[in-house]
């Protein structure tokens, strides 16, 4: 009889090895099978991850059944599933699980002759989102002609119908998409055709990230960038970092595509196709800092902006950074923005720093003590528009002329000839170290909404005109931006140069010193720091793997006391 190796499908660190059982004559199994077993009397499902040949030396139980026909691993894979089951210090059968479908299909296996794989090679795409469906199909093209596979990941559940629907288009019933919205089924039965037959082109949001693909040849991402590329909770998987790791296992071609590469990207030292001249149309700077002391939300120069565009019966976007309460204030007697006087973050309603805790006075600049508000929530700017120019302004989905919207808004938004950014230094100054990076991104794509055409722009308002973030958008191009927020980044030994990684504990079960205990010398231990009802620790080094290792320790010990434990690796916030 042969041994196979089996994770149970139990979330903890403590079965990573797997145990040792017997396949009887028959059940087929590989590596990548799910199977059931019994572990202490009870039963359950777990995860192949290497058959052996027997007989055993030992009397060992056998596995009571196989689940499915298809392996959704193999052991070309499984090195890059333990390598993110290590990086984001998660258990392995967590990680595992997410190669499989809601429902594990039983059908019948199609046979695919073994593919030699070629080096990788990443490709980075500048490109706006009305030439990204463009961009992909050309990047998938030699993999769908060969008869091979093509993994297309997207943020949002509409981006990724709207996707697959323009590569049906061209490439018929090849394309296949699941995404967070698509019902258990219809995930389930894609799943099955990528996994089992070719050529395939899955497109889907990061939940299909680790999904097996037959022959896969080439992947593409799309504005890696965005926040929704990476899981809230643990383990926070990252598509850029998955993929990656994915492409250097399994030697796929990987391109990334969107209005501006990360810095993550860059440092990969890919090819760069990026279009000659402005990446963006001109944008008009208002400095809030020479204005007076206002309640006004827009000042005039904007206001007229929108003004003029709706008597030319010409669409507006206006962009709020904040949903809720003003995210920036400024001074009211020099103009300055309130900031914190230890790391610079922008203040906002609360007179403690929501990056660092300080406590904020008075003004860092003239002393004063009197702020007003920059920027306000969506129904506050709708209401200040419609004083202006009545009723023809509204929120997405009110088709009117001007539209006021968050990030979210963006998505799908018609070209329109104007837009406005309400206010950026909220955003550009926010208390994360990614800050000014995902600030400038959002104002990219809101200034590619503008069509081409005479007196099309983009107007922004800042009370910090000299940040910059400013220069860069005047620019038209990002590549000197970039250039110094990596000179940054290697100054302070953050990410693409160092490695990151936030823990977050309740305080229900003391912890004591055992982080820094378990941490040793490995890396830089910051913290505690208080939030709510959990306090945070901030670990920082160049190479994080030791410290990775001994936090499994530390999380699996303070988890079975019942603590709740998050282990946040490559944090956007801080």
């Amino acid at each position: 009889m042969r041994v196979c190796q089996v994770v149970p499908d139990i979330p903890s660190f403590a079965v990573d090895d797997g145990f040792s059982y017997l396949i009887p004559d028959e059940f087929a199994v590989s590596v990548g099978s799910r199977v059931r077993i019994r572990v202490s009397g009870r039963r359950m499902k777990g995860f192949v991850t290497a058959v052996l040949p027997g007989p055993p030396e030992r009397k060992l139980l056998p596995i009571d059944g196989v689940v499915g026909t298809i392996g959704s691993f193999d052991e070309d894979t499984l090195p890059m599933l333990r390598w993110a089951a290590t990086h984001y210090v998660s258990p392995l059968s967590t990680i595992l699980k997410r190669t499989i479908p809601p429902n594990v299909p039983r059908l019948k296996h199609h046979d695919i002759e073994p593919l030699e794989t070629a080096d990788s090679l990443t490709t980075v795409i500048i490109s706006d989102a009305r030439s990204q469906l463009g961009h992909v199909a050309a990047s998938v093209e030699a993999s769908i002609s060969r008869a091979e596979g093509a993994l297309v990941i997207v943020p949002s559940v509409a981006e990724a119908e709207a996707i697959a629907s323009g590569l049906t288009d061209i490439y018929g019933e090849t394309v296949l998409l699941s995404s967070s919205a698509s019902e258990n089924k219809d995930s389930t039965r894609s799943w099955e055709r990528a996994a089992n037959r070719t050529p395939t082109l899955l497109v889907g949001t990061r939940e299909t990230m680790m999904w097996p693909v037959a022959h896969l040849t080439s992947a593409v991402v799309v504005e890696d960038g965005r926040r929704v590329m990476k899981s809230p909770s643990t383990p926070t998987l990252g598509v850029r970092e998955v993929l990656i790791a994915r492409s250097q296992q399994e030697r796929f071609a990987l391109t990334f595509i969107g209005p501006v590469p990360t810095l993550e990207t860059i440092d990969l030292e890919p090819v760069i196709r990026a279009p000659a001249g402005r990446q963006w149309p001109l944008v008009e700077v208002v400095d809030r800092s020479h204005e007076p002391p206002s309640r006004t939300v827009l000042v005039e120069r904007t206001t007229t902006a929108i003004s003029a565009a709706v008597r030319r019966n010409e669409p507006v976007f206006v962009l709020v950074p904040s949903r809720g309460y003003a995210p920036a204030f400024r001074c009211i007697a020099c103009g300055e923005l309130r900031r914190c006087s230890i790391c610079e973050t922008a203040a906002a309603r609360k007179d403690e720093c929501r990056r660092c805790g300080a406590e904020l006075s008075t003004c860092t600049n003239c002393g004063k003590n009197r702020f007003e508000p920059l920027g306000a929530g969506i129904g506050s700017v709708r209401d200040a528009i419609a004083r202006s120019i009545g009723s023809n302004v509204g929120v997405a989905g009110d088709h009117k002329l001007v539209t006021v919207g968050s990030e979210r808004d963006l998505i799908g938004c018609q070209e329109v000839s104007l837009s406005v950014a309400v206010d950026i230094d909220g955003m550009a100054h926010a208390p994360t170290y990614r800050a000014s990076e995902d600030a400038f991104r959002l104002l990219v794509r809101l200034a590619q909404l503008v069509g081409i055409g005479k007196g099309n722009r983009m107007v922004v308002q800042t009370a910090d005109a000299d940040q910059p973030i400013v220069a860069a958008l005047r620019s038209g191009r990002s590549g000197a931006f970039l250039a110094g927020l990596m000179d940054e980044r290697r100054a302070s030994n953050f990410p693409p140069f160092g490695e990151l990684i936030a823990l977050e504990i309740d305080r229900a079960v003391p912890v004591g010193d055992a982080i820094t205990t378990a941490i040793g010398d490995d890396a830089r231990v910051l913290g505690p720091a208080p939030m709510r009802d959990r306090d945070r620790w901030l670990i920082q080094g160049t190479d994080l793997t030791r410290a990775r290792i001994a936090l499994r320790h530390v999380a699996g010990t303070l988890r079975d006391k019942g603590a709740r434990v998050r282990i946040d690796v490559d944090p956007i916030d801080l």
